[in-house]
C-alpha cells in the first residue's frame, strides 16, 4: 500500500482532531482572557496554560501536516519540527513549575500533565523519524500522541477554569 493511500484512511481522524483542537484553543483563550490577571499572577497556572495551548497547537499542526498532500519526507520533517518546537516552547514552563514555591495546583498533577505532554511530543518526533521507513508504525505513534494530547489538554482546561474560578470567588468572598 502506498503512503498516500494509507494516509487517506486517516484523513477524517486528522480533520476532526484539528477542528477540535482549534475550537478548544479558542474557547480556552476566551475563558482565560476573562480572568487574565489571575493567570498572569500565578506561575503554575501560567505554565499549565502554556502547556495546554502548546498541546492544542501541536495537535492542530500535526493534523494540518497530515492532510497536506505531500511526500513522506516532507511530512516527516514537519512532524519532527513540530515536536521539537513544542518541547522548546514548554521548557520555560517546566522550569518555572519546578521552581515555583507557591502552588495553585498540586505538584503531582502538574508533573503528570507536563510529563504526558512531553512524552507525546517525543511520540510526534518518533513518528516523524519513522515515517520514511514505516508509515504504519508512525501513524500509530501519531494517533497515540494526538489522543493523549487532547485528553490531557481537556483535563488541563478544566483545571485551569476551575482554578481561575476558585481564585475569583475567593477574592469576592474576601471582599464581602
Amino acid at each position: 500500500m502506498s503512503y498516500q493511500t494509507a494516509l487517506g484512511g486517516w484523513h477524517d481522524f486528522y480533520v476532526v482532531a484539528g477542528t477540535a483542537s482549534a475550537t478548544l484553543v479558542g474557547l480556552l483563550f476566551v475563558g482565560l482572557s476573562l480572568h487574565l490577571r489571575i493567570v498572569v499572577a500565578s506561575s503554575d497556572v501560567r505554565s499549565l496554560a502554556r502547556v495546554t495551548l502548546t498541546n492544542f497547537a501541536t495537535v492542530l499542526f500535526v493534523a494540518l501536516f497530515m492532510v497536506i498532500p505531500q511526500n513522506q519526507s516532507a511530512a516527516a520533517f514537519q512532524l519532527v519540527g513540530t515536536g521539537l518546537v513544542s518541547l522548546l516552547v514548554n521548557t520555560p514552563s517546566l522550569v518555572a513549575a519546578a521552581r515555583s514555591h507557591e502552588r495553585t495546583l498540586p505538584l503531582s498533577r502538574l508533573a503528570l500533565r507536563f510529563g504526558l505532554s512531553t512524552l507525546s511530543y517525543l511520540g510526534v518526533i518518533l513518528a516523524g523519524i519513522q515515517l520514511p521507513s514505516s508509515f504504519s508504525t508512525a501513524f500509530s505513534w501519531l494517533v497515540i500522541a494526538t489522543v493523549v494530547l487532547l485528553v490531557v489538554s481537556l483535563r488541563n482546561t478544566w483545571d485551569l477554569l476551575v482554578t481561575v474560578g476558585d481564585v475569583t470567588l475567593g477574592g469576592e468572598r474576601e471582599e464581602d
